[in-house]
């Protein structure tokens, strides 16, 4: 599989977050975390983030997705997942509201690596 192009879209700017935050991800080219629910033809681009603990916490916006203009941010979602691939989040690990995506996006890496810096492995 290869990985999915972020130049140009507010993905690029998540990824840029996570990279300086130090956190490992894949980027999933499928519909994101919660497009079971909000059926999208939009293409996903769901960042995932494992955890040491086997779990993993999945980054998209309200509707998905990631790979749309950076103009059209309105917040990123960052959600737990006790089993991958399971669709059933245990936690919220963070939820913006901001335009800025930049600025959003460096809230959301910062969350993620306190989130995981507390995660209790077995």
């Amino acid at each position: 599989m290869t990985t999915p192009a972020t130049t140009g879209t507010a993905g690029e700017h998540l990824r840029t977050a996570l990279d300086q935050a130090g956190l490992a991800y894949r980027i999933d080219p499928w519909p994101g975390a919660l497009a079971t629910i909000i059926c999208t033809d939009e293409p996903g681009n769901v960042f995932i983030i494992p955890a040491p603990d086997g779990t993993e916490v999945r980054i998209t916006d309200d509707e998905g997705i990631t790979a749309y203009p950076p103009a059209d941010h309105t917040g990123w979602v960052a959600l737990h997942y006790a089993r991958p691939g399971d669709d059933i989040e245990t936690a919220e690990v963070y939820r913006g509201t901001s335009a800025d995506v930049t600025a959003d996006s460096e809230h959301t890496a910062r969350a993620v690596a306190d989130f995981m810096a507390n995660l209790r492995c077995p």
